[in-house]
């Protein structure tokens, strides 16, 4: 059952993130951490997001401004390298606690989170950094997106490339430190067909859904679930 739950919760974050370009990774992490054990949780998180991710990014990469993806994707290497080791040293409950604090500032703050648009690389390696620890920084990274003139489809498209290397270099960093995907090959096969199934319905709802009233709901769901998070870390 937690199987069915988990494919399901992979179709609605793909077809948010498809539609809207962000909030569905931390949807995802959120609902994942339901039903996952914390200390897989993010890695775990950060594969399922490679796939999402890839799926976006491929619908939309027509419109991908590689000239901005190819510095994000430098500084995340060097982001990713400097923080893998001191992933192990996080304890579980100080995770979960950080996730469900960052989730809600995330929320209703985001301009705290804010970096300059003009330094990609500077973006990419804090960013990167930030995603070991906490999983979901897609919020974030789009933040720092040079967006103001862009048209949306150039905006998903990007923000999913992006993700797409900076989820792809966690997951290869969590896979060399010891955690080993072919153990939740059910789970993640299940999440991946879910992912290929909200991205597809994400694509079609880009730009027909009425945002303020979609983003409301969600940073409302979003509060709930991260304390929730908050009260397990606590307790």
């Amino acid at each position: 059952m937690d199987l069915v739950w988990l494919a399901a919760a992979a179709v609605v974050s793909a077809t948010i993130t498809g539609a809207m370009g962000v909030g569905g990774g931390l949807v995802l992490i959120v609902l994942m951490a339901q039903f996952v054990p914390p200390i897989v949780l993010i890695p775990l998180h950060a594969f399922v997001m490679l796939m999402s991710n890839t799926g976006r990014a491929w619908i939309q990469r027509k419109h991908v401004r590689w000239a901005y993806v190819w510095p994000f994707l430098a500084g995340s290497v060097v982001g990713v390298v400097l923080m893998a080791p001191l992933v192990r040293f996080m304890p579980t409950t100080g995770g979960q606690l950080l996730l469900g604090l960052f989730v809600i500032g995330m929320t209703w703050r985001p301009q705290w989170f804010r970096l300059q648009a003009w330094l990609p690389a500077l973006s990419g390696a804090l960013t990167s950094a930030l995603t070991m620890v906490l999983g979901a920084t897609g919020p974030l990274v789009m933040s720092v997106l040079p967006k103001a003139n862009w048209p949306k489809r150039e905006i998903v498209g990007t923000h999913g490339m992006v993700m797409t290397f900076q989820h792809g270099l966690k997951a290869a960093a969590f896979w060399w430190m010891g955690f080993d995907p072919i153990d939740w090959g059910s789970t993640l096969l299940a999440m991946g067909a879910g992912s290929v199934v909200g991205n597809v319905l994400g694509a079609r709802l880009l730009g027909r859904i009425p945002e303020a009233n979609f983003k409301r709901a969600l940073d409302w769901l979003l509060t709930l679930l991260a304390l929730r998070l908050i009260a397990q870390a606590l307790v």
